[in-house]
């Protein structure tokens, strides 16, 4: 057995793009080998490099004898010999007619041929596959380079490419593979030769380059935290940031920097957002509130750090200044008259300005505050004044912080602090797993924004395709299924868009989209697919109901008290699908098994909650078992059968609020 190695170099990578690659570049290695037997893959990666070794290759591909059949014998011999129609099935499969034999088919005797297939080499097979399966992996940006028709995330400058320690004699994208590998770009750029994966990265290591990314996130990490405790200073590590600066650089060094404490004025968020997403930088607190110092990482583990941190300090300090200049600019005019200019500002074509927009939002939100238990009179203010603050300077110059300028200003302006908040919190989440709105005027206002952007697309005709959604809707519609699950509401979120007077065929489809989105969530959170999938089929479009459903009826299928009672009732269900009546008599039972499952049915009583009908569910279950042990359900009696489904319709009505339990799988 061999190790199959491949090392593809590049100009450095965005960071975004090195996570994807990486597994990309591993799932197209194995596409590449097919059914060439290998054992475990593992991947590394750095800005300048996507590697991948494959354990335990086979040396080729297996070799596979398979039977062709063909005309019956009768056609295709005469006296043992191939006819013309014998020969002529021989050769369009590329064979000798002296290899045809007779064989017994499902039909009787017919002409055969035994074909042996594989046995190909491995390292042909990775040879004539290895670009095409570098190329294939997919880039949200691609480029061109040369004089090259390639594309890739960033020019390839070398391939490394080793089968058993062999070097590949091959090309990708106009670069021939071979054995040599490079080390760090400064401190060690001349090239080295690789044996092997193990050879590889102890060489790696010697030029100053970690290809493990989590190895460099490790010790990223333990210099972060030492270097802040050893300034008496706490970091808050955002995961984000980390994997950003991770894959950013090839050997970490962390060292301190201060800015001027008289910045500590500005709004401390814009400090914090502008270090973080402008500088990488990771800002220090003491005792939760923010200093002027900061960390960060350099590439170099020699670098000279007073000379990295002063230009650094020099770069942060400018950005801070100008953003002191461009908040007292702001400051000047109430957060209202900056939105007065919202009127030339588009917000879809078709679809009006973003003073319509605001105008709109401010409407829908004040018809659900009392859904969200929020001042009507709170929400009115905080709509109106919701998409002003991007006419500010200060978004302009640092977008992620709209919502927090609007929150200032209206401070400043004197709004009271439910508006201010509202003003904030309306933009949240910003994305999948984002902190959520924690006001009810927050909640409401970011609820009625993304009605709104949904609303008007759908009216419009603008629907997000499979390959784009330009306008956010999906992310919309996630958040709104995010905020709906945290407040625990328990509506019907078709009525959110009926309040905003929406016609009924679009809030239907608007309901679906949405009841969508929660589905893609549950399933992302683990839940099984055919519970997932039960649960909506009841048809109900009461998001926290559903969630609650599947989040009880998953846990019970994790622990596994849930097996035999997903079997009796997908069992019940199965029997009753086209049986509607759920009437029965007990005058008619001629078994005590019948008795039992009635009683055991009334027993059990109607449950609003989930927890007690789920509790239900399993109490009736030994009636139930009893009853298929004892009774023949479809029987020859006509009024017994109707009687017995009239029971079991009754039985799989009671729990019809919880599941669809014929769609539940028994495995």
């Amino acid at each position: 057995m061999n190790e199959l190695f491949i090392e593809v170099g590049t100009e450095e990578l965005p960071a975004r793009f090195i996570g994807p690659a990486s597994e990309g570049l591993a799932a197209a290695l194995v596409r590449l080998l097919g059914n060439i037997e290998h054992g475990g893959v593992r991947t590394w990666s750095t800005p300048r490099r996507l590697a991948v070794a494959v354990r335990d290759v086979a040396s080729a591909r297996p070799v596979v004898e398979k039977l062709i059949t063909g005309p019956p014998a009768a056609a295709a011999f005469k006296d043992g010999v191939p006819t013309a129609v014998g020969e002529a099935f021989a050769r369009a499969r590329g064979a000798d007619p002296r290899d045809l034999r007779v064989v017994e088919g499902a039909k009787g005797a017919v002409a055969g041929l035994l074909r042996r297939e594989g046995g190909e080499s491995t390292v042909d097979v990775v040879s004539a596959g290895l670009e095409a399966a570098i190329l294939s992996i997919p880039f949200k940006r691609s480029m061109r380079w040369g004089t090259g028709a390639e594309r890739f995330g960033r020019p390839i400058k070398w391939v490394c490419a080793l089968v058993g320690g062999v070097a590949l004699e091959t090309s990708v994208a106009g670069v021939l593979t071979g054995r040599l590998s490079f080390g760090h770009p400064t401190l060690a750029p001349e090239p080295f030769p690789v044996e092997s994966s193990a050879h590889w990265l102890m060489e790696l290591h010697r030029n100053f380059v970690i290809a493990d990314p989590g190895e460099r996130r490790g010790q990223m990490l333990g210099q972060l935290r030492a270097l802040a405790e050893s300034l008496q200073c706490e970091a808050h590590f955002d995961d984000e940031l980390v994997d950003e600066v991770v894959n950013l650089i090839e050997w970490p060094k962390v060292m301190g920097a201060v800015f001027d404490h008289a910045l500590l004025d500005l709004p401390h968020r814009l400090l914090v957002e502008s270090m973080k997403k402008n500088q990488r930088y990771f800002p220090l607190y003491q005792r939760g509130s923010l200093t002027n110092r900061f960390l960060l990482v350099a590439n170099n583990p020699f670098c000279d750090v007073r000379l990295v941190a002063v230009g650094n300090q020099r770069v942060l300090a400018a950005r801070f200044h100008d953003a002191r200049f461009f908040y007292s600019e702001d400051r000047k005019k109430r957060l209202e008259a900056h939105g007065e200019r919202l009127t030339s500002m588009t917000f879809i074509r078709g679809l009006g300005n973003m003073a319509e927009r605001q105008r709109r939002i401010a409407a829908a939100a004040v018809g659900i505050a009392d859904d969200l238990g929020a001042d009507a009179l709170d929400l009115h203010r905080a709509g109106s004044l919701c998409k002003c603050d991007l006419l500010t300077t200060m978004v302009g110059e640092f977008p992620e912080l709209q919502g927090h300028v609007g929150r200032l200003l209206a401070e400043l302006d004197g709004e009271t602090h439910a508006v201010a908040m509202a003003i904030e919190e309306h933009y949240l989440p910003r994305f999948s797993g984002d902190r959520l709105p924690r006001t009810s005027a927050g909640r409401a206002l970011a609820l009625a924004d993304r009605l709104t952007l949904l609303a008007d697309c759908f009216g419009a005709g603008i629907r997000p395709s499979s390959s784009a959604d330009p306008q956010g809707l999906r992310r919309a519609a996630q958040g709104l299924v995010q905020i709906v699950l945290d407040a625990g509401w328990s509506g019907d979120v078709r009525s959110l868009f009926q309040n905003l007077g929406v016609a009924e065929t679009l809030v239907a489809e608007l309901g679906e989209f949405v009841v969508g989105r929660l589905r893609a969530s549950l399933l992302a959170e683990g839940h099984p697919a055919d519970i997932v999938e039960a649960v909506l089929a009841t048809g109900g479009m009461r998001l926290t109901s559903i969630a609650e459903r599947v989040r009880a009826l998953g846990g019970m299928a994790a622990s596994g008290s849930f097996g035999p009672v997903r079997v009796t009732f997908r069992r019940a269900a199965g029997l009753v699908k086209d049986h509607s009546l759920g009437a029965y008599r007990t005058e008619v039972f001629v078994d005590e098994a019948e008795h039992r499952l009635h009683a055991a049915l009334v027993q059990v009583g109607s449950h609003e909650d989930v927890a007690g009908a789920l509790g239900a569910l399993v109490d009736l279950r030994p009636a139930l078992d009893q009853f298929f042990e004892r009774v023949l359900v479809m029987c020859d009696d006509e009024i017994l059968r109707l009687n017995r489904l009239g029971l079991l319709r009754a039985v799989t009505d009671r729990f019809a609020g919880i599941a669809d339990f014929s769609r539940l799988s028994t495995e």
